[in-house]
């Protein structure tokens, strides 16, 4: 090899050591339960859909929603139970639970209950590279203020050696139409970047006179040099999301419920009765969100001699949301009318040293994150004299939150089929809360309600947080593992008493931090090629995880009112993935997840009676996902069809009216995805520059099943009359189809 040649693969493999994507063989020998997603599970979700969408493909991952597969909408995200995100339905044992990281940067709020991520956030699939899974709390080196129930990093693409290019479009069914692009420099003097973005639009498939349009756009840049002692890199991110979200519907019709208002001369609206997927007319009812962030960060690795490295990471993060909402559906409501706009600023620091040792690699640093959030909302009706800046109902709460920790982790390898990963990490978070809503709101009507009624409120919540992971292989191609660890996360703003009327006194003695004791053991087995196994993965968990000190709250309709129970639960259950390429032309993977989510006690608001053994609600017993892959060359074209099929079971509902899970369940349903693909490179000789095109046509829901992924029971607040005690719902999509055509330079 001569030394240009030398040089090109050196810097090759920089840069891919800098992109933090999981392999199969990482996952192989690693002491943690953990999955990856690549570009080939990616692209079976389609190229309208989103980064939830792609997270489903993951075992023991649930997602649910109301905007069909559609990627500028909000998603909620459960992974063996915890979740991240906010499907507007009360009853998540843990609702911000998993720590969401791009290119390995937190994208959470630190204390938000409604609203700490949201999966529109990540709204262009195609500038994704892959997603990383670490299921529970994991190794201190890996773990956030989040990460009670996992993590998940979704690795944007990265810099490369070469140059290239791709832009492509998209456009189909409701109203679709998407495109996106990634420009590669290549190396040069060191340095090479990537410049990718898209812009996406779609239209409800809700039927109705109202369209409820949406749209996201995001763009993403990084820069990376490499040199002699390591790299440095700057990474910047923008997305923005805005849409109208559809309305609930009742399951069955309710006397006086009806597609024009409460007690109208019209049809009943309900899924029976005025159409599955109808919707109510604008002026009845709409609900506008915007989702907006920015991010800057830099990450340098550095070789600080002998086998000693400095790993450091700094971000900046602004994050913005609208929440717009007009209910004209009951008259003389006095706030039928929200106008919610918080906002946060984080800053953070996370600096750490691995030492390489005889048998040993030692991680040892630290991390620093501080957050500013303002949480201003206006309750008021227009048609009553209030507005915005005069409302009937307020609140603008200001919170400052640290983040602080420091960990110790050593990987020992006495021998090479054994290792051992002990490790411990020492948190803090401390939490300064003011009321600032008369100092916002200085003109209000007579009778005006400050929704927060605490002036101010301060904690700081400290403990330590050991774990230890171990590993043994008795053969090259397989493993066994176990792992434990204790994690803890802050209480929300809510238990600090921000936008909080149940009134009452903050009791800090008995105020604690969420607490996981997570226990995981499996087998791993992994076959680079042997007769029909290629690349071949199979690996089985069984998980145990007791959460303590949780504080389920409560949202009730058209009121920035909250309820609070007091609980403990246990997730447990088993995974099972597996994936091979049993020739060039095949490419399999299958999961499936069991999983048994339940409260060893449950005591609703205000004290009353306590419930033992209570399911979870919307934790399915069952998730499966299974696809098929197959690429074919014939005559300069390459044919690509590819099948997915996902399944996911019956589901506990929540009781609005008593604050508590339900014996009640939501049907399971099956969905299936078939998309084919064809790639040529005939082009070529009439566009020099172009290395090949590619057309996808995707039909999404294959087989036209209707199901609802989201129900839960009306305490009435929503419909008002007698709809107390009704189930609502949000149908998932009927069959869709789009197209995409995408050429690569």
């Amino acid at each position: 090899m001569n030394a240009s040649a030398s040089a090109l693969s050196g810097s090759a493999k920089a840069l891919a050591g800098t992109d933090g994507k999981l392999s199969k063989k990482k996952i192989f020998k690693s002491t943690q339960s953990q999955a990856v997603l690549g570009k080939r599970e990616i692209q079976g979700v389609g190229p309208a859909a989103g980064a939830a969408q792609a997270l489903s493909l993951a075992p023991g991952v649930a997602v649910r929603g109301y905007g069909g597969i559609a990627s500028t909408a909000r998603y909620e995200i459960a992974v063996r139970g915890v979740k991240v995100g906010w499907s507007s339905v009360n009853g998540d044992v843990e609702r911000n639970g998993l720590t969401v990281l791009f290119d390995g940067i937190p994208m959470n709020n630190l204390i938000s209950h409604n609203g700490g991520w949201d999966s529109n956030e990540i709204p262009i699939l195609q500038m994704i590279h892959g997603i990383n899974v670490t299921y529970g709390p994991g190794n201190p080196a890996g773990r956030w203020f989040d990460s009670i129930g996992g993590t998940v990093d979704f690795i944007p693409l990265q810099p490369s050696v070469k140059p290239s290019a791709e832009i492509g479009t998209t456009f189909g069914s409701n109203g679709t139409l998407g495109y996106n692009f990634d420009l590669k420099t290549g190396m040069y003097d060191g340095w090479s970047a990537v410049l990718a973005g898209g812009y996406t639009k779609n239209n409800t498939f809700r039927t109705g006179s109202f369209d409820a349009p949406a749209q996201s756009f995001a763009y993403f840049g990084k820069a990376v040099k490499t040199f002699r002692g390591g790299t440095f890199s700057l990474g910047g991110y923008v997305d923005s999301s805005r849409e109208f979200r559809p309305n609930f519907i009742p399951v069955t019709p309710i006397q006086g419920i009806t597609t024009q208002g409460l007690n109208a001369n019209a049809p009943l609206y309900s899924q029976q009765t005025s159409g599955y997927y109808a919707s109510l007319p604008e002026s009845l009812w709409f609900k506008q969100l915007k989702v907006q962030d920015y991010l800057l960060y830099s990450k340098l690795n550095l070789r600080l001699g002998g086998d000693v490295t400095l790993h450091e990471l700094a971000w900046y993060r602004h994050g913005h949301r609208v929440h717009y909402r007009i209910n004209n559906y009951i008259s003389g409501n006095s706030a039928n009318s929200e106008y919610y706009n918080p906002s946060s600023d984080t800053y953070g620091d996370k600096l750490y040293f691995d030492w390489r040792l005889p048998m040993n690699l030692l991680k040892a640093g630290g991390s620093w994150s501080h957050q500013q959030y303002t949480t201003p909302y206006a309750g008021y009706n227009a048609l009553l004299g209030t507005s915005p800046s005069f409302p009937m109902q307020y609140n603008s709460d200001v919170l400052y939150n640290n983040y602080l920790t420091g960990f110790i982790q050593d990987t020992i390898t006495p021998f090479s089929s054994f290792k051992i990963t002990p490790g411990i990490a020492a948190v803090q978070y401390q939490t300064q809360m003011y009321n600032n809503g008369n100092q916002v709101f200085t003109n209000l009507p007579a009778g005006a309600q400050n929704q927060t009624l605490i002036n101010s409120s301060a904690d700081t919540i400290s403990g330590l947080e050991p774990s230890v992971g171990v590993r043994f292989a008795p053969v090259k191609w397989g493993s066994v593992y176990a792992h434990f660890a204790r994690s803890y996360q802050n209480p929300t703003d809510n238990n600090f008493g921000a936008y909080n009327s149940h009134g009452g006194g903050i009791d800090f003695n008995s105020l604690k931090p969420v607490r996981s004791t997570d226990y995981e053991a499996g087998a791993k087995f992994f076959v680079h090629n042997w007769a029909m196994l290629h690349d071949f993965s199979f690996n089985i968990n069984y998980y145990y995880d007791h959460l303590a000190n949780e504080t389920i709250a409560t949202y009730l309709s058209n009121i920035a009112q909250t309820k609070f129970a007091s609980a403990d639960a246990v997730v447990n259950g088993v995974n099972i993935a597996m994936a091979d390429n049993p020739s060039w032309n095949w490419h399999l993977f299958a999961n499936i997840a069991l999983n048994h989510s339940y409260y060893t006690s449950y005591t609703p608001q205000g004290g009353g009676t306590a419930l033992y053994g209570a399911n979870v609600s919307y934790s399915p017993d069952l998730t499966m996902s299974a696809g098929i892959d197959y690429r074919y060359y014939y005559r300069g074209f390459l044919f690509s069809p590819q099948f997915v099929d996902q399944y996911t079971s019956s589901q506990y509902l929540f009781n609005n009216m008593t604050g508590a899970p339900s014996r009640q369940k939501q049907p399971g349903y099956n969905v299936s995805n078939l998309i084919l693909g064809v790639k040529t490179n005939r082009l070529n000789p009439y566009i020099p520059t172009l290395k090949d095109v590619k057309l996808s046509v995707g039909i999404y829901n294959l087989f036209g099943a209707r199901y609802n992924p989201i129900e839960y029971i009306t305490s009435g607040g929503y419909f008002g009359g007698n709809s107390a005690g009704a189930i609502l719902a949000d149908p998932g999509a009927p069959r869709q189809y789009f197209v995409t055509v995408a050429a690569r330079f």
